[in-house]
């Protein structure tokens, strides 16, 4: 591509020369965590590529470039546990205002014996 101030270089090659292709390769990882994230959860999310361009101190020609990537990936909600409060406030599991059940015990199973077939051996 060319521009009134002379050739502009891929902005996907600049990419991969910061340190050594590894932005890239973060922001590569970021993205394909970032799709498998929103797809889990169906909600949005969004990942920046941040660059900071400032002068190298001491070298007027010389450039310093810092890549980074963030995700605000969607996450499924905290889930939440059912509690009552007692009459001094404190949090418990079953409702104090209803009555408890006595204790239930598991009675056996029954067996209609006239739909039971015998083989013999």
């Amino acid at each position: 591509m060319t521009t009134d101030s002379g050739q502009v270089r891929p902005f996907a090659d600049v990419l991969r020369d910061i340190r050594n292709g590894q932005v890239s390769d973060e922001a590569a990882a970021a993205m394909q965590q970032l799709v498998a994230a929103v797809r889990e959860h169906g909600k949005k999310g969004a990942m920046t590529l941040t660059l900071t361009v400032e002068p190298m101190k001491g070298n007027e020609a010389a450039l310093m470039v810092v890549g980074e990537v963030t995700v605000k990936a969607p996450k499924a909600p905290p889930r939440a546990a059912v509690f009552f409060a007692d009459t001094d406030h404190n949090l418990v599991r079953d409702d104090p205002r209803q009555i408890a059940l006595p204790g239930l015990r598991e009675v056996g199973r029954a067996v209609n014996h006239d739909n039971v077939k015998e083989i013999n051996k």
